[in-house]
């Protein structure tokens, strides 16, 4: 079975090795181009392509309504899209034989649409996974051969449980390929009444309201931090990327509270009032300048965030 690849992102990156090592017969890879903020995959994803002598493209040069032209050039048996953000037209993904599938990283019909995963620890959910599943009209919505589920501890941030996600990808897609190569892979339709949907984040999106809750807070920090554009806040008149945060282990409420107002260092922490209850912050950034420690960082209890 020949296999046509839309990939994007570490985790398209990671697949791709994950297929390379099992020997698949990949038969062309459109890759997406990073945005500026991001971490660019591209390039490694062109050295393994030149490597295994497999025809690659990427998104600046094909756009979608060239998707089938391409896969009529290629002729694949299959089709898969990993970390892929744009939508494929159905005379596209209709064309391989025996279909072309997504992996997207939450539990449909839940989260469906952009960022998942980071929507889904922003959102302060206990669990999350993947999802394998046939490209149909609509957002997400095509039939689903398989699902694979993991926890968000209270501890994990958007590296961790992005880990999680990729392993999770290989494992679904390599334990899948046989029956979807025989034609034995079962599906089943989503229900449509329990569909949710998420909307695309930009980096100013990251912007930290000191009104919300110490915990809203401290899942906005870990759900936008590295390899994310982060969460950030004005500290008189510059921009303050925060990276890393806890809760404290028992809360404190104040009744006199001027949320985002500082309170002081403790154990190394820089410790600040939210709309409701303390966050200690541990890593920080100024714009265009080194991330530190929160010790390393002068602040006074007359500073407030926000501003």
């Amino acid at each position: 079975m020949t296999l046509f690849l839309f990939l994007g992102s570490r985790r398209g990156y990671a697949v791709l090795n994950k297929l390379i090592a099992a020997r698949a017969k990949i038969a062309g890879i459109l890759c997406l181009v990073e945005d500026a903020h991001e971490e660019a995959f591209h390039p490694r994803v062109a050295k393994i392509a030149k490597t295994h002598d497999i025809p690659f493209f990427h998104s600046n040069d094909v756009k979608p309504a060239e998707y089938a032209d391409l896969i009529r050039q290629i002729n694949p048996d299959i089709a898969f899209a990993v970390g892929w953000r744009y939508l494929i037209p159905a005379e596209a993904y209709q064309l391989p034989p025996k279909g072309t599938l997504i992996l997207h990283d939450s539990l449909l019909p839940k989260y469906r649409g952009f960022a998942p995963m980071n929507w889904a620890i922003i959102n302060g959910e206990k669990q999350t996974g993947v999802t394998l599943f046939y490209i149909a009209d609509g957002v997400d919505s095509g039939p689903i051969v398989d699902q694979r589920k993991t926890d968000i501890l209270l501890t994990d941030t958007a590296a961790t449980v992005d880990e999680k996600i990729i392993r999770l990808y290989e494992d679904i897609l390599t334990h899948n390929l046989d029956a979807l190569a025989a034609g034995t892979a079962s599906c089943k339709p989503q229900a449509e009444e329990e569909a949710t949907y998420t909307c695309k984040r930009i980096p100013r999106d990251g912007e930290i309201n000191w009104q919300a809750s110490a915990e809203q807070i401290h899942n906005l920090i870990r759900g936008l931090t590295h390899p994310f554009p982060g969460a950030y806040t004005q500290l008189n008149g510059r921009q303050l990327f925060i990276w890393g945060a806890e809760l404290p282990e028992k809360q404190v409420f104040y009744t006199g509270n001027i949320p985002g107002r500082v309170l002081g260092k403790k154990d190394g922490h820089i410790e600040v009032l939210t709309g409701k209850g303390v966050i200690r912050l541990s890593q920080l950034q100024f714009a265009n300048e080194p991330e530190k420690n929160a010790a390393e960082i002068a602040m006074s209890v007359k500073d407030t965030m926000g501003w």
